[in-house]
């Protein structure tokens, strides 16, 4: 540990965040740590190299952080730490998936309670996104979802409903509809009416991503992630939200001109759910330890450092939900 360091001490635990922040860059001045300049910087040197090979050869580690290794070097700014007893494979959850669900539902566009919220995909993402929405007092959690082990989870962690893609077919977005109407047609009566053109879900979370590899269980009816894009705007109804956190997506998307300006919809961009690692990760590590948040039944698979291709290959074949890897 540097001698310059303040607000840590050897032998303290802290989760590193997936997205690192300086705390002096434009964007996190201005409360956006999770867009900070030193990952998503001007080129050429959006990445700080750590060290250099006999040849010249910089090193540099994925997003500053490099966790698959023996060893991490990392700056003051980019860790936070912990004061908890909760499990390091639980609190590996907020180092990335589990803080991107949380943060999308509870900070980036925090879920207004009562009001119905759908999820596409079940990933950790989107099971944390369904928690977060939970914990907000959402009334009604959609979960979507082709594999079934992950539509039962969804179901065991806080969705009110879990729809099969397949299953649906071209009835999906109509049978979200209508589980979203109101109980009467009477548009004054302070709630959304039953055949009024507002049905759809208030807050709709897209957590699909795509599929790299051909899953080894249950495929969706689109492997590029593009689909559930495309349903998510077609879904979301005049002044809902659309929160996207699947990246990597080969594709577009596209929608009636008009609705760029009358649509009255919201979109938010979910890199990393908007979270502010030392604002928010204290927040995250509190409802694991009240059990508010159930980091635990996202951990399905364990792999020691050893095996690390073989955790990427499970996720990959969505052969499980969250593989940890773990040091000892």
């Amino acid at each position: 540990m540097g001698p310059s360091v303040k607000r840590l001490q050897v032998g303290d635990r802290v989760i590193v965040g997936v997205t690192p922040e300086c705390g002096d860059c434009y964007q996190c001045v201005r409360g956006r740590a999770d867009r900070c300049q030193v990952v998503f910087g001007t080129p050429p040197d959006p990445i700080i190299p750590i060290a250099e090979m006999a040849d010249g050869t910089r090193v540099v580690q994925a997003t500053n952080i490099g966790g698959f290794a023996e060893l991490m070097v990392t700056l003051e700014e980019w860790v936070v730490p912990i004061f908890t007893n909760a499990p390091a494979a639980e609190l590996a959850m907020l180092h990335c998936v589990g803080a991107t669900g949380l943060g999308t539902t509870m900070t980036l566009a925090p879920v207004e309670p009562g009001s119905d919220v759908a999820v596409f995909g079940c990933g950790p993402v989107g099971l944390s996104a369904v928690q977060g929405a939970r914990i907000m007092g959402a009334n009604q959690i959609i979960a979507i979802e082709p594999i079934k082990a992950r539509r039962d989870l969804a179901l065991k962690v806080g969705a009110t409903t879990a729809l099969d893609p397949n299953a649906e077919g071209d009835n999906l977005l109509e049978t979200i509809r209508e589980l979203c109407k109101g109980a009467t047609d009477r548009r004054f009566s302070g709630a959304r009416a039953r055949a009024g053109v507002n049905r759809g879900p208030d807050f709709i979370i897209e957590a699909v991503g795509g599929d790299r590899v051909k899953p080894r269980v249950e495929q969706g009816p689109d492997p590029t992630g593009i689909g559930a894009l495309q349903q998510a705007w077609q879904l979301c109804p005049a002044g809902g939200h659309i929160c996207t956190t699947g990246i990597a997506q080969q594709g577009n998307v596209s929608f009636p001109g008009g609705q760029w300006s009358n649509g009255s919809k919201s979109h938010h961009s979910s890199q990393w759910g908007g979270t502010h690692l030392k604002r928010d990760i204290p927040r995250y590590v509190k409802l694991i330890e009240r059990g508010v948040y159930d980091a635990k039944a996202l951990v399905t698979a364990r792999y020691p450092l050893e095996k690390t291709l073989e955790a990427f290959e499970a996720v990959g074949y969505r052969t499980t939900v969250t593989a940890v890897v773990e040091f000892t």
